[in-house]
């Protein structure tokens, strides 16, 4: 069988075993409430668990912490500019609307901090807004 264009071997238990079982909750967190195992080839296992100990270690976490600030400028920029598609055909004319998106993303998160302080500040759910709002 194939899942996700590669090899693999899929076991799917069935819901009359699962239902009745004490353990469900812990084993499975699937909609139909069934045990799923996917078992891949040694050699993709191999890779898979190497690349999974590989990010686990400092090196591969401080790593990714430089690009975990940039994700948040690009999903803003993606958010605000319509980044994701150019409107314009040719490299200069793209490369011009790059330049005013970039512009203004730096005003917009300019006016914030000016206004409201830095944009660093935790998120909070729609349910914690609320509450503040109600308490005040």
């Amino acid at each position: 069988m194939k899942q996700h264009g590669k090899d693999a071997i899929v076991i799917t238990f069935s819901v009359l075993t699962c239902r009745d079982c004490p353990l469900q909750k812990q084993c499975t967190a699937s909609r139909t409430g069934r045990r799923m195992l996917t078992l891949r080839p040694e050699e993709l296992h191999e890779n898979l668990a190497r690349a999974r100990a590989e990010q686990k270690t400092d090196t591969r976490k401080n790593k990714y912490a430089l690009r975990a600030g940039v994700e948040g400028t690009i999903n803003q920029a993606l958010d605000i500019t319509g980044f994701r598609r150019a409107r314009y055909r040719g490299l200069p004319k793209v490369r011009l609307h790059h330049a005013f998106s970039a512009t203004a993303l730096n005003v917009i998160r300019l006016d914030a901090h000016w206004t409201t302080g830095p944009l660093d500040r935790p998120r909070t759910s729609r349910l914690e807004r609320l509450s503040y709002r109600l308490s005040a």
